[in-house]
């Protein structure tokens, strides 16, 4: 009984504390809220009065920056800020020592199509000189210094993003023909050029004073990018075309294909002609055809230690001469393989029929190997080994005595003073 009793006690005790606890909990959870919502608003508050402080200070320095700008933009007396005005200039030196197996003048003197050999020589010195002159155009310019001369190698203006997706340059310069005609002699892959563009144009660039166009068209046969180049120049280098005569035109025109093979390999491929007279009378006509690819691999996560580049070039030449049309061919393949951050490693085999009427029994083949160190992005050295053989078919070499089957080495020192340094163009 006495149990019993308890038990009834106990009953309403407990139901009336658990009220208790509930109501207790229930507070404790409005207060744990309202601290939260009060945290958030803190933070709020904290987050905008920061962001307030950081506009201030960028109000503030742009408009100490403006006031700054403001003293060198404002002229009262109409003197101009020519250091403003002042183009990028650089300098290039380009000097080699050669020794050959032979001593034949068609080798060791410089020559429209050699540049000597068992000598010392400053092959040249390049003077540079580039600048946007507004937002449309900018202007390029390039002096030649030699021992016995001074030249302009190109000067031209040239406007940009014009209608139908074109750039316009007009002025003296070297038209988008083929890969290398574009690059000066200090950019080359190897020392010289190939001799399918000695035999063919000499060891000076294809160029001349005229007018070119260069069009950005829509991908085409499966590229990611197509450009078509044409250009009518007043010139010539006295080979396959003349430097006389009264028009003295050339016609050159040039397609590029540009590919992404991957995210690492890049691979184009150009096709081009280029047609002009042949004799000052300006009676024969000569017609040069160009086909070349050029395959590039750059490692995106590597590309300062390693690249490899692969270039060939086919030329086909119609000259017409006063008995018919000599018909000739040549071509390149050349490759750089870069070892390091200082080291390149290239080769290049070459093959040409001269294109002359008296020698078109007369072929050349020549293998070269060459090790590049890049001291800097200013200054290198090469090393370069060179063997060239000549074919006279049905000539004796009594024929041609200055120009025999032989070897060379080839010491190149090359520095660039200023921004242009050695890049291609």
């Amino acid at each position: 009984m006495r149990g019993l009793l308890i038990f009834l006690l106990i009953i309403p005790f407990s139901l009336f504390a658990q009220d208790s606890l509930a109501v207790h909990q229930d507070s404790l959870r409005v207060k744990l809220e309202q601290l939260e919502n009060r945290l958030k608003d803190l933070e709020a508050k904290n987050e905008q009065d920061e962001l307030q402080k950081l506009l201030e200070q960028a109000q503030q320095l742009k408009t100490e920056k403006k006031s700054v700008s403001d003293v060198g933009k404002k002229f009262h007396t109409g003197v101009r800020r020519q250091s403003g005005l002042n183009p990028n200039i650089s300098m290039s030196g380009d000097f080699f020592g050669a020794v050959s197996s032979k001593s034949e003048p068609g080798i060791s003197e410089p020559s429209d199509f050699t540049y000597g050999s068992n000598r010392f020589e400053l092959r040249e010195v390049e003077l540079s000189f580039a600048a946007p002159l507004d937002p449309f155009t900018r202007g390029k310019t390039f002096l030649s210094l030699t021992e016995n001369s001074i030249s302009i190698e190109e000067a031209y203006l040239q406007w940009l993003n014009l209608p139908l997706n074109m750039n316009l340059k007009v002025g003296l310069f070297n038209p988008e023909f083929g890969i290398l005609n574009r690059y000066h002699d200090h950019a080359l892959p190897q020392f010289d050029r190939p001799m399918v563009l000695t035999r063919f144009f000499t060891s000076a660039n294809l160029g001349g004073m005229g007018l070119a166009g260069n069009f950005l068209l829509k991908p085409m046969l499966g590229a990611d990018a197509s450009l078509l180049d044409l250009a009518i120049i007043r010139g010539g280098t006295g080979a396959s075309f003349t430097q006389q005569g009264e028009l003295n035109l050339l016609y050159v025109a040039n397609l590029t294909q540009f590919h992404d093979v991957t995210e690492n390999t890049y691979f184009e491929w150009r096709m081009g002609g280029a047609t002009g007279y042949n004799d000052s009378q300006e009676t024969y006509r000569t017609t040069v055809i160009n086909v070349s690819t050029n395959l590039k691999w750059i490692p995106a996560d590597k590309a300062k230690y390693r690249t490899f580049d692969w270039k060939t070039e086919y030329f086909h030449q119609f000259r017409e001469t006063w008995s018919g049309t000599v018909k000739s061919n040549g071509f390149y393949t050349s490759v750089q393989n870069k070892l390091n951050a200082r080291w390149w490693i290239t080769g290049r085999f070459d093959y040409v029929e001269w294109p002359w009427p008296m020698t078109r029994k007369i072929n050349e083949q020549a293998f070269t190997l060459g090790l590049d160190f890049w001291q800097s992005d200013f200054v290198f050295l090469r090393g370069q080994y060179q063997y060239t053989h000549f074919n006279r078919n049905d000539l004796s070499p009594v024929a041609l005595p200055g120009y025999p089957s032989h070897h060379e080495l080839v010491l190149q020192i090359n520095w660039a003073m200023g921004p242009h340094k050695h890049e291609a163009y």
